[in-house]
């Protein structure tokens, strides 16, 4: 259903197309006859005309509301429902289970954000477990299990950042990690050309680890004196290749010249391993060959490893991604347009993780518009003799 002003302007109507007859239905009164006159008034009568004739049991609860969840998300590969029950027996199956799921309302997410709170977990945590549930109401609205979900306007807890939480190495400090590659790594089983590899690959590209791993030969594209990276997979937390990136669609990277000078090398020192193949895995497992990616933890652990030797700070694996950014912006000077292109990412979020490594472009634009600003402007704001 929906809430539409009347085409003559004055007042609302209330539209509902029935999902299995198709038929439409346009409602202008309430039961006594009269006008909608406020949008409120078709809201609240919205609410009513759905209660009364919607075939809806009104009895599921929240536990019946995950089982039928899960089995939905089961048919979705890139996600662990392993890891979704875990934290719904953790964190939401004591307090909201038996409930009704017609009960549930921004309250009782507002009381469950306290309560973890309390319990000192990270805001991004408290977030993520209060959107989940405001995910699964909005599948039981869409599944005709609710009428409406009541925890809908639920807002998260805003989380005040600092300027340290995004760790990240800058150029010169990557450059050092590079250079000790091949003495921190010279009695070591692997090659450290394979390290240098895949760490200079995650650099250039700001690719996620889950990414990187799933690339294959076959994602690249070469067109004359470029080419074209199709970030279009990724390995997931159980380790399977699923159509996708973590946070949605796939996205490209066109390569600039040093990033095809990478990639060139990479192939002339990868196609000399006994049995590579074209659409084997670009970083292939160490043990098992070409069909198989590099693990998971392996990565992490070379990270780890040349911070401590180099004394630098230790970063994730996804500091590298940070570490791109801050590159491209403190370095290069791209806009947060052009980082947000370039990394697959949207503006929004590039500028709530990375807002730090824009402060110069910032302090630009206001010297912009002091230069170019009118002295009669200017003017307006001197005192009168």
């Amino acid at each position: 259903m929906a809430v539409y002003k009347n085409e003559n302007g004055r007042g609302y109507r209330i539209v509902y197309r029935n999902p299995k007859t198709k038929k439409v239905t346009t409602i202008r009164t309430n039961d006594s006859g009269e006008p909608f006159l406020l949008k409120k008034d078709a809201k609240e009568f919205e609410l009513i005309y759905l209660n009364k004739y919607k075939n809806i049991n009104r009895n599921v609860t929240m536990d019946e509301l995950f089982e039928k969840y899960v089995e939905y998300l089961s048919v979705q590969p890139s996600n662990s429902t392993k890891k979704l029950r875990s934290w719904y027996r953790n964190h939401i199956k004591k307090p909201l289970g038996k409930r009704k799921i017609s009960t549930i309302s921004t309250s009782d997410l507002e009381k469950l954000s306290r309560e973890m709170l309390e319990k000192n977990y990270s805001i991004n945590y408290i977030n993520k477990n209060c959107a989940n549930i405001k995910t699964m109401l909005n599948y039981a609205v869409s599944h005709d299990m609710l009428v409406r979900n009541n925890a809908a306007n639920f807002k998260p807890l805003k989380k005040i950042k600092s300027s340290n939480e995004v760790r990240y190495w800058e150029p010169y400090q990557f450059k050092m990690v590079i250079d000790s590659i091949p003495e921190v790594y010279s009695k070591s089983h692997t090659d450290p050309l394979y390290i240098k590899y895949f760490l200079m690959f995650g650099y250039l590209t700001g690719c996620r680890k889950g990414e990187q791993r799933a690339l294959k030969w076959t994602d690249i594209e070469y067109q004359g004196n470029t080419g074209i990276i199709h970030i279009n997979h990724h390995i997931n937390e159980e380790n399977k290749y699923v159509y996708g990136r973590k946070n949605g669609n796939g996205y490209s990277i066109y390569m600039d010249e040093a990033l095809l000078k990478l990639v060139k090398e990479m192939r002339s020192y990868f196609s000399g391993f006994e049995g590579f193949k074209r659409n084997g895995y670009i970083f292939p497992s160490l043990s098992k060959g070409f069909d198989y990616p590099i693990g998971g933890h392996t990565p992490v652990r070379w990270m780890e490893e040349l911070a401590e030797y180099n004394g630098l700070p230790h970063i994730t694996y996804h500091g590298l991604r940070h570490s791109y950014v801050c590159y491209l912006s403190s370095k290069l000077g791209l806009t947060v347009y052009e980082v947000a292109d370039r990394i697959g990412d949207t503006v929004a979020v590039v500028l709530e993780h990375y807002y730090q490594f824009f402060n110069q472009s910032r302090i630009d634009v206001a010297n912009k518009i002091t230069d170019k600003t009118d002295e009669n402007i200017i003017s307006l704001f001197d005192d009168d003799d």
